[in-house]
Order: C-alpha cells, then structure tokens, then sequence
C-alpha cells in the first residue's frame, strides 16, 4: 500500500512537471535557433564583406528558414515577459507578451523571414548576396525584434 501511494505521488510530480519541463524545451529550442539565426547573419555579413564565396552558406541559411517556419510554435505564453525589463519568473525571456495578443502579426513577420531567408538562399546560390540585400534581410529579422522583443 505504502508503495502504491508513493509511485501515485511520483506519478502526480511527473505529471505537473510536463508541460513546464516541455515549455522549457521549446524555450531552449527558441533560443537555440535564434542563437543559430544570428550567427548565420553574422556569417553572411562576414562573407559579403570579404568578397567571400556564399554558395557554402546556402545551407545554413535554408536551415534557418526552416527554423523560422517553426518558431511561432515555441513561443508559449507562459514564457512571454510584459513589456518591462528582463522578466524575473522561471521561463521568462525577452519575448514580450505583445506576441500572445498579436499572434497572426507575429505568424506573418515569420512568414516575412522565410520569404527573405528564401531570397537571401536565392542570392547566396548565385554567388551574389549583395550589401543591400543583407540589410533588407536584417531589417525584416529587427521589424520583429522592435515589436516583439525587450530590450
């Protein structure tokens, strides 16, 4: 009887655990392909400025595309901060709470990115990624970042 009352309790913890610890997945994920997003800019800027070949970039940048294709998935409410400073609670990240009331708005800046990264992937086949395409690209990824991210 005693172990049948502590493996219902383990069982309960795992329970109430799971979509916190699925949360902090998707969190991690986020982070991780944003992380994967920037050092991808970073690269094709580094190549265009060097007069680099970016046909060795083009999978990284489809990489990234898929990756925006999910990230409307992993931005769970829970894990949005209200527009304030850094959020304090466990989860919390820069993502500010404007993504929840304005879920369509952030699909459609996603939309925008892949639709850049795919012209970016275009450009970087060619050979031929130039500076103002970069900045094209980049100022899509910052529309986002101005509505949707703490500073």
């Amino acid at each position: 009887m005693r172990y049948a009352v502590m493996a219902a309790g383990v069982l309960v913890a795992l329970a109430a655990g799971g979509p916190a610890g699925a949360q902090g997945d998707m969190i991690a994920e986020r982070r991780a392909g944003l992380g994967g997003l920037g050092q991808t800019m970073e690269a094709v800027a580094n190549t265009v400025r060097s007069g680099g070949d970016t046909r060795a970039l083009v999978p990284r940048i489809e990489a990234m595309s898929a990756f925006m294709s999910t990230l409307p998935n992993l931005v769970p409410a829970p894990s949005l901060t209200p527009p304030q400073a850094q959020g304090t609670n466990p989860g919390q990240t820069r993502a500010l709470a404007a993504i929840d009331a304005n879920r369509a708005d952030f699909q459609t800046r996603a939309n925008n990115m892949q639709t850049a990264f795919a012209t970016l992937r275009t450009a970087a086949a060619a050979g031929s990624i130039s500076p103002d395409l970069l900045r094209s690209t980049g100022g899509t990824c910052g529309a986002c970042h101005q509505q949707y991210r703490a500073r």
